[in-house]
């Protein structure tokens, strides 16, 4: 098997232009490819953003809530959750979905409100402070950057204006959605429920045991910040996933085509070759081996090559596209390295059996 890969390799390298093409060819496709899976982890880690990083131990809500805006409790089941012993903290958050109208053009955000000092604000600040009262927001700092709002500038919400007090990051969610933090009685009085929240943080100590006690006194549902974040993403990337995964499909095929159309016509113009080969008794085995180490060896080429253009693809997104998380896995880098390594030996097929048809008298006739 040794000599035959630098057999491969030097078919493939018998006309440099058609491998340039074709390398540039498969290392679009294989970068489209990671670019998607590399959006596709950042989008999950969008999703659950809120409930991984807010550093609550539990999310007590409204039995059968599904997603982080959904459910209504009274804000006085806050009370109830800090009389269980274990608790050392407990505070209602009200969220919800609202749409602002900034520049002209129509921005869907999260707005979140909290107690100022307790459980449920921003967790990450890249310029300002956190809020500390009635009237003030901190907003997702690519969001800001957007519509050219600052530290210190308003926020229109509603009818309503809020002082811009502080910039937060890692806090843009589903399809670019960014968080607005405010306090509780802001949020309260902007959304019309001054006496309800989705949700109470809690942190506690004895987890197994206040989670039984939390639930048995209040009957609002315990949920830990891992079943939060497994149910967002859940509902949301049920959305977007088979979009996803047809473009990976449409990728990996166009991949495929291109390593066997490239390899087909290097066939096609050493058959004389390949004739002499099976007329002085190579076996079937040994002449797929040949083609498909010429397809293999063009797909590692187009596998170097699309790492390197998804590096330059990804630092253009983030760029110009902040919002758009491009977060590439060990999981889905090996995804992609047996990709191409499938995309290799599908595309031998066709050649393999142009040759395998490949009569050794012809290549004498005329």
């Amino acid at each position: 098997m040794g000599s035959l890969v630098p057999v491969a390799l030097r078919n493939i390298l018998a006309d440099r232009r058609r491998l340039a093409v074709a390398t540039i060819g498969v290392g679009l496709a294989v970068a489209l490819i990671l670019l998607l899976q590399g959006l596709w982890s950042g989008l999950l880690a969008q999703l659950s953003a809120y409930p991984d990083r807010v550093g609550a131990t539990f999310f007590v809500r409204q039995p059968g809530t599904r997603i982080l805006d959904e459910g209504a409790i009274p804000l006085a089941a806050a009370g109830r959750v800090r009389a269980v012993p274990g608790v050392r903290a407990a505070d209602p958050v009200l969220a919800r979905w609202t749409i602002l109208s900034l520049h002209g053009t129509k921005q869907v955000v999260t707005v979140v409100g909290f107690t100022p000092g307790g459980l449920g604000g921003p967790w990450a600040l890249s310029g300002g402070r956190t809020v500390r009262g009635d009237g003030e927001v901190v907003m997702d700092q690519t969001l800001a950057a957007e519509h050219n709002i600052a530290v210190g500038g308003t926020l229109r919400v509603a009818d309503r204006a809020f002082r811009v007090v502080g910039l937060s990051s890692g806090t843009r969610a589903f399809m670019g959605t960014g968080y607005v933090f405010m306090s509780l009685r802001s949020a309260g009085a902007l959304l019309g429920q001054p006496a309800t929240a989705t949700f109470v943080l809690v942190r506690a100590a004895d987890e197994a045991a206040t989670k039984a006690a939390i639930a048995g006194r209040t009957g609002l549902s315990v949920d830990s910040p891992e079943v939060v974040a497994v149910a967002e993403r859940d509902v949301y990337a049920g959305i977007m996933g088979r979009i996803f995964n047809l473009m990976v499909l449409i990728a990996f095929a166009a991949g495929t085509l291109i390593v066997a159309l490239t390899v087909y016509s290097a066939i096609v113009d050493r058959l004389r070759e390949y004739g002499i080969a099976k007329a002085i008794g190579a076996r079937r085995a040994r002449v797929f081996r040949i083609v498909a180490g010429q397809t293999l060896v063009l797909s590692a080429f187009g596998l170097v090559a699309g790492f390197l253009l998804y590096l330059g693809g990804s630092r253009l997104i983030a760029a110009l596209r902040p919002q758009f998380q491009a977060e590439l896995t060990l999981r889905a880098v090996g995804v992609v390295a047996v990709a191409a390594v499938l995309m290799g030996l599908l595309a031998a097929v066709v050649p393999a059996r142009r040759v395998a048809r490949l009569d050794p008298a012809s290549v004498y006739r005329g």
